[in-house]
Parts: structure tokens; sequence; C-alpha cells
């Protein structure tokens, strides 16, 4: 179990991180999501005990500041940006399988299925490598510690989708018991890899729900409304103040949620049915996690 208490991080005058509270359990596989500056990685981070941050974070009770080689020997993590590292690659392989006690044909094995052959590359220098070739090689190593929690920072993002598809799987074949926590704002690693989202918003958890409650909840409709020749001006001044934008004479569009999808059709029909002379809706499929702040917001009165 990973508790986080109360955790806060200021960088100067910046607040990454507002008393934060978690608790995931044994068998959870959790993302955190959110937009650049939301605090997701900071979170990630203060959890690994990479960052010095007020409150307390515990794995199986072990306090990750006052004990970390013991809180963290069951962690195994994947960073987004691996180390611009000066040694060759079966230099770095050799000497992580020593520190985690893991067998090398279990590391070359991994990167097989991603789609790596160590032996074509034991020789370079890992910060020589692309990007794609050290995402695969971090993914190889972490997989191959078999650790009951995995923590993974933007796994798959400089991936090809072959390799995406086997880390998909082989995140799937671990034990039930075993947690995962990862950052992303991938919606098919969202769906395909974890069943509980923390969604994060300046520092501060925004919401934690199911996986299939937050994407339910953000399904997208796009309403389009032709107006007729008749219709007066103050009906398109109704439809723009209602963030509704022009997409052509007379017609209007906007894209809504499900919840709010029935009412503003409703509202349309009532208050404007005969100046309507076509009301469309369609299902979108724009799942951004990310982006919710920035998108306009309709006003459903």
């Amino acid at each position: 179990m990973i508790e986080i208490a109360h955790v806060s991080k200021s960088f100067g005058k910046v607040t990454a991180l507002r008393d934060v509270c978690l608790t995931i359990a044994a068998g959870e596989r959790v993302a955190f999501v959110g937009s650049n500056g939301s605090g997701k990685t900071t979170l990630l981070r203060s959890m690994l005990g990479l960052l010095n941050v007020d409150g307390r974070v515990s794995i199986a009770g072990v306090d990750v500041r006052r004990s970390p080689e013991v809180a963290l020997e069951s962690v195994a993590y994947m960073p987004q940006i691996a180390p611009p590292l000066e040694a060759p690659v079966r230099e770095v392989v050799a000497a992580i399988c020593r520190l985690r006690g893991i067998e090398p044909r279990a590391v070359e094995a991994r990167a097989s299925r991603l789609g790596l052959v160590l032996g074509d590359v034991g020789k370079k220098r890992m910060r020589d490598l692309s990007g794609g070739t050290k995402q695969k090689l971090l993914a190889a190593l972490t997989l191959a510690a078999e650790a009951p929690i995995l923590v993974c920072d933007e796994p798959t993002a400089n991936l090809d989708a072959q390799a995406r598809a086997a880390f998909f799987s082989e995140l799937d074949a671990r034990p039930k018991h075993h947690i995962t926590v990862l950052c992303s704002h991938r919606i098919d690693e969202v769906r395909q890899l974890v069943d509980r989202v923390v969604e994060l918003s300046e520092g501060r958890v925004e919401r934690d729900a199911s996986v299939s409650e937050l994407l339910a909840d953000r399904q997208r409709f796009r309403i389009d409304v032709a107006l007729a020749k008749t219709a007066s001006e103050a009906v398109s001044r109704f439809l723009t103040e209602q963030g509704f934008s022009a997409a052509g004479p007379n017609r209007f569009e906007a894209l809504v949620t499900q919840s709010d999808k029935v009412a503003i059709v409703a509202r349309l029909v009532r208050e404007h049915g005969t100046c309507i002379s076509d009301l469309s809706v369609y299902h979108v499929d724009d799942l951004d996690l990310t982006d919710r702040a920035s998108r306009p917001q309709l006003k459903v009165v």
C-alpha cells in the first residue's frame, strides 16, 4: 500500500503540490493525469523520495523520507527521460542487474519483446541511443525487476506502435496484487492500463474516480444548429452567448459533455424551436484528459 498524507511542495514562489492526500491499495492500477504544470510528475517524484516535501509518503508502512532504502526496495521506476550516461549499454545493464538482483537474460527477453536486440546496441553509449531505443531499454530494465510496485512517467512517449502494444501486454501480465502507477495524458493508456484515475490541477487533486466513470463523463458531443432564414439576429446572439461558434451562414456548433447535452438541446427546442430549421447531435471521439480547463464552457441555465 502507498499512503500520501498532506503532501505539499513548492519551488520558490511556485507551488507544485497542495496538501495532496491519496491511498493506493495492493492490486490497483492508477494514472496521474493533468495538463503540463498540474503537479503529476512532482507527485510521482515525491512518492519515490526524489524530492523533499512537506507531509508524509509511506510504502508498506515505511516512511520514504526516513528509510528510503527500505521503503523503495519493492519499487521499480521508469522515468520519462533517460539519464545521459556515457557508459555503454552493456555496462549499464550489468550494473543495474547487479544492484537489483536481476538476471541479464531477463532484461534481454523483455527488450526482445519490445523490439530491441540488446546485442546490437551493447557497445553504444547510452546517451547516443535514439529516443525510442532509450525508452525500450528503460522499459526492459524496469519490467525485468518484477517489482511489486511499478512507477512510470509517460512510459510510452517515444515508443512505436508495436513496442507500445508489447508494453501494454507486459503490464497486463503483472500479478493481480501488484501496484502500477503511471503519469500519462494518453487516452489509450488510461483505457488499457489502469482502473483508477487521479486528475491533478494546479497541484491539487481535482478528481479521483474509476476510469469508466471518468471516460463516461468526458464523452463529447457536437451540437449543430441551423437557423431558419426568418430567425432574428437575437437568436444568433443568444447562441453565441451560450458558447456556440459560427459554422457557416445561419449555422452554429458547440462541443458539450454527456451531462450537458440533454439540458442544452431541451433549452434550444423550448425557447427557440420555431427559429431552428435543423438540429443535430453527433458523438465525438474527443476524450482529452489534459485540456479541460482551456475548453470554452457552455452556459446551461
